[in-house]
């Protein structure tokens, strides 16, 4: 039986595109159900959203309690069993006029799946404030192609203005629903400062409908997870004449595809990489000697077992890092997201000769990298000696530290769980 039930969809990837934008409001037009998750996740991978309200945002009392239910986010309209006979335009209407005197800058509106069964009609609402609206989602797709789509509509509901003056880059394919996100996008864009480039926002998470409105400006766009984001960079490209850069080594995290991601977007915008190198070969070093220390012990992880269950560059930059930097052995990988490149990692073993299976919920594994309750539940039945959530849901509810998924402090958090793993197992105190 799997142990991982709420593996994101297509629709929420499409609800979490459009909560992504920080003044934006959500309407979901179908019954409660389908409200309540997908609420409770956008408070809660976006907790310091800006929006328009402020505070007044979580003052339960200042919301309609007939659309919100108790939530700051995603009202809806509650639909029952008459509005789904009749129709409930008249809902939508009303529940779209609140909405309106908050004073978003951008209304989206998502038909549930039994609402975009009976066919009810979006465009029959809208005002002055830009209005995305959503009939359908891709409900047996991705959650990345879900949001991909949610993004593309909303240039299409807010034109980005053309420029002729080019400057910094944004970064593209990082979602509010992935981990840490702003951690992992303060972690980069520092990265790439040290390189003298400036990054300008994030398309698709915590970019305002100004910033919308301006994603024009950017020299190059920078894929950080390509499953969550090649669409949107190959639309600016074609709309806008902006190219992309995407890593041949997946997402940015292990040192070898962090100096690959920072090599391949300083060669696209003709900028020295060293700075950057520089520092992910300080934390090379300050590694190398833990491991000395390890080593004396007899406590080194070579030849120990590891599975990943993630998006699909998250695996492959994090298979290849945890077998060709510490030479651990890989059991079981298996992705959701991105299945070229799960496929491109288990060529890179098979060519190793080295047999990898595709189950990881259920393969006896030293550590899984995965997601927080799937860490849990394999320790808890004990086919799993440790794990790193390197995905939502992480293993605390608060934190005040930085804690990146991505970059080179993401890559040394997972060097200590492995690490730590291995020396807890053989009491190294």
């Amino acid at each position: 039986m799997p142990l991982n039930y709420e593996r994101p969809d297509s629709f929420l990837g499409l609800l979490m595109g459009l909560e992504g934008v920080a003044d934006a409001s959500t309407i979901i037009h179908g019954p409660t159900g389908c409200k309540y998750y997908p609420a409770s996740l956008a408070e809660s991978f976006y907790r310091f959203r800006p929006g328009t309200r402020g505070p007044a945002a979580r003052n339960m009392l200042s919301l309609p309690p007939q659309y919100f239910f108790t939530q700051p986010r995603l009202p809806c309209t509650y639909l029952d069993s008459g509005q789904f006979v009749q129709g409930a335009g008249e809902r939508l209407k009303d529940l779209y006029g609140k909405v309106e005197k908050m004073g978003p800058g951008l209304i989206g509106i998502v038909n549930s799946p039994g609402a975009s069964l009976i066919g009810e009609d979006l465009t029959a609402v809208g005002g002055k404030i830009p209005t995305v609206r959503i009939d359908h989602a891709a409900y047996s797709g991705t959650a990345g192609s879900g949001f991909q789509d949610a993004v593309l509509a909303i240039l299409d509901a807010i034109p980005p203005q053309r420029t002729v003056a080019k400057h910094g880059v944004d970064l593209v394919g990082l979602s509010i629903m992935h981990l840490n996100w702003e951690d992992t996008c303060a972690e980069l864009s520092g990265l790439l400062g040290r390189c003298g480039i400036r990054v300008n926002r994030v398309l698709g998470a915590g970019w305002s409908t100004t910033d919308i409105a301006q994603s024009a400006d950017a020299e190059l766009n920078v894929v950080v997870h390509p499953e969550y984001g090649v669409r949107i960079a190959q639309s600016y490209q074609e709309r806008f004449g902006i190219p992309y850069a995407v890593s041949p080594a997946g997402a940015p995290l292990g040192f070898d595809s962090l100096e690959t991601w920072i090599k391949t977007v300083c060669t696209a915008v003709k900028a020295d990489p060293s700075p950057a190198l520089v520092e992910i070969k300080k934390g090379r070093k300050r590694t190398a000697a833990t491991l000395s220390v390890l080593e004396a012990y007899h406590l080194l992880p070579r030849g120990r077992t590891f599975s990943v269950e993630a998006d699909g560059s998250t695996l492959y930059a994090v298979a290849r890092f945890l077998y060709d930097y510490l030479g651990m052995i890989p059991v079981a990988l298996h992705s959701p997201e991105g299945n070229e490149w799960e496929q491109r990692a288990r060529d890179y073993f098979t060519a190793r000769h080295i047999p990898v299976g595709d189950d990881p919920q259920h393969t006896d594994t030293d550590f899984l990298v995965s997601d927080q309750s799937l860490v849990v539940a394999a320790k808890v039945r004990g086919t799993a000696l440790g794990g790193f959530a390197v995905e939502s849901p992480g293993p605390q509810l608060v934190h005040a530290i930085a804690a990146p998924a991505l970059g080179l402090e993401g890559t040394l958090r997972l060097l200590d769980a492995v690490l730590n793993t291995v020396a807890d197992r053989q009491r190294f105190r």
